[in-house]
């Protein structure tokens, strides 16, 4: 089987025997390859109807693996059957548990997910690291104009993962709030260096002190992070077992 390089930090592990303590966020790595049956097996309805409107397999396949293992993690920590777990839609699609349990979010990218939990609302982004010719014209777009200038300073072997670092915790922190899109990228400051900090809100909305940002990149092709409105919390991480 395709196999993806991580660092040894993700241990592979079953979720069952993984418990999630105050103080600590769990993140777990999922390659999106191989047989996707045991996952498209643990769908709801409404998720085998979402599937079959993608129109190409591997689009189908990335789905049933990445909502399939969410169900399968979240089974684990619950101690219940992966099937039975319910969800409800925050007001701009945001995924909860119907019932009690920790908050979570999932990203994906590549051939590579990555599902986080925690006690306190949080959200994460992952982003395959790819060669973008217009690097520097997307962050003039995005990034506020101390992210901007702070990337024009960062030496050139050092730019395009300033630039990932950045945009992950922008990401990460849009999607803790589940906002999606509908919030510009630009109303608040984040961190490029390897300490992931929230530096500024501009708009006022919330207070940087209450927030914490981590680096949880799973491997050598890969930039991740996870934000959440909590003290910097210890990041524990884990290689779903398949």
């Amino acid at each position: 089987m395709e196999d993806l390089p991580l660092h040894a930090s993700f241990v592979t592990e079953d979720p069952g025997k993984a418990s999630l303590v105050a103080g600590e966020v769990h993140v777990w790595a999922v390659p999106l390859h191989g047989d996707p049956s045991p996952f498209a097996a643990l769908l709801s309805e409404a998720e085998r109807q979402r599937v079959q409107r993608f129109r190409f397999a591997d689009h189908q396949r990335r789905y049933q693996i990445g909502h399939g293992a969410l169900r399968t993690v979240l089974g684990g920590y619950l101690g219940c059957d992966p099937r039975a777990i319910e969800f409800r839609q925050g007001p701009r699609g945001k995924p909860y548990l119907a019932g009690e349990g920790p908050h979570f979010n999932l990203s994906h990218s590549g051939k590579l997910a990555l599902i986080a939990l925690c006690e306190h609302e949080l959200g994460i982004d992952l982003e395959k690291v790819r060669r973008l010719e217009s690097m520097m014209q997307i962050a003039e777009r995005h990034f506020s104009s101390g992210e901007f200038e702070a990337l024009g300073e960062l030496d050139d072997d050092r730019r395009e993962l300033g630039f990932y670092r950045c945009w992950t915790r922008k990401e990460a922190y849009i999607k803790a709030l589940g906002e999606g899109l509908s919030m510009a990228l630009d109303t608040f400051d984040v961190s490029l260096c390897e300490d992931p900090r929230f530096l500024a809100c501009h708009d006022g909305r919330e207070d940087p002190a209450r927030w914490s940002l981590v680096d949880v990149s799973p491997g050598p092709e890969f930039v991740a992070a996870v934000a959440m409105r909590a003290s910097r919390p210890a990041a524990r991480t884990f290689r779903l077992a398949i």
